[in-house]
């Protein structure tokens, strides 16, 4: 015999182990149990493709703008170069509409607000490197050129010239300094710098690039500012004699017949001029 209250015991335990049981059953179950979407092969294979199209398309709008913005653009842009960047970066808005209008249905309804955000960064690095390569030698040249080896100042005669760097943008001489000193610096350019032209002056008077007569006595007097002797432009300014204590500059103005704008560049170099330390 079993009394009413060891049944009713016996029944809850029962109840209280299925439910368990399920509970478990449950927890080691996939799909919408756990709240994860049932995978559709089909729905897959049609979202790869829309975004692998959307891929391509971007990269061809990125293209074209790139081509539009170098060859048609650039040519007058010279005065207002914020316009180069401004247009293109501004395309990244243009680019939900395009993907409707020029792609099929049954793309476009594959494509969220990430698509967006990764068309917009595919868009801008494709244009920066296309960009990037066009204005750049073979394809173009928006740069004068510039100093190569950084500059400085020789000193002494023939076979003995005795160098010094400049420091902070200036080279400090004391007053009473023998005279045949000369700024050296070379030009070189990513395509031929001696097409430039080049003009020098002195506190506001032309001078003259005295390499020409330096060459003649030692031809490996400029060394220390050049690396690319079979391409570059050296330069050697004599510094004036009997110079007062006080700043003086040497001043370099650049021009070249670039693509597709003119390319220009000033250069300025301090000579400082000091008297001399008293030793008491």
């Amino acid at each position: 015999m079993v009394d009413i209250n060891t049944a009713m015991a016996a029944a809850a335990t029962e109840r209280r182990s299925r439910g368990s049981g399920d509970k478990e059953r449950k927890k080691s179950r996939s799909g919408a149990d756990l709240g994860i979407e049932p995978f559709d092969p089909s729905k897959h294979v049609a979202k790869e493709k829309a975004d692998t199209a959307s891929m391509w398309m971007v990269m061809g709008i990125s293209l074209i703008v790139s081509l539009v913005m170098r060859y048609i653009a650039m040519p007058g842009a010279q005065d207002n170069p914020d316009m180069l960047w401004f247009l293109p970066v501004m395309g990244i808005f243009l680019l939900p509409s395009l993907h409707r209008a020029i792609m099929p249905p049954h793309f476009v309804e594959h494509y969220t607000k990430g698509t967006w955000f990764k068309a917009s960064f595919l868009h801008i690095f494709t244009w920066l490197a296309i960009t990037f390569l066009l204005t750049n030698a073979p394809f173009g040249d928006i740069v004068a050129p510039q100093i190569d080896e950084g500059w400085g100042m020789i000193d002494g005669e023939e076979g003995n010239w005795n160098y010094s760097s400049s420091k902070k943008g200036a080279i400090t001489l004391e007053t009473g300094y023998d005279s045949g000193a000369f700024i050296v610096f070379a030009f070189a350019d990513n395509f031929d710098a001696s097409k430039a032209t080049y003009s020098y002056s002195f506190d506001g008077q032309a001078v003259e690039n005295n390499w020409s007569s330096i060459e003649v006595l030692d031809a490996n007097a400029l060394d220390k500012v050049r690396s690319h002797k079979d391409l570059d432009v050296p330069v050697a300014l004599e510094i004036p004699s009997g110079l007062e204590a006080g700043e003086y500059e040497f001043k370099v103005e650049v021009s070249e017949d670039g693509d597709p704008w003119t390319n220009t560049r000033t250069i300025t170099m301090k000579i400082v001029v000091k008297e001399p330390v008293v030793e008491e």
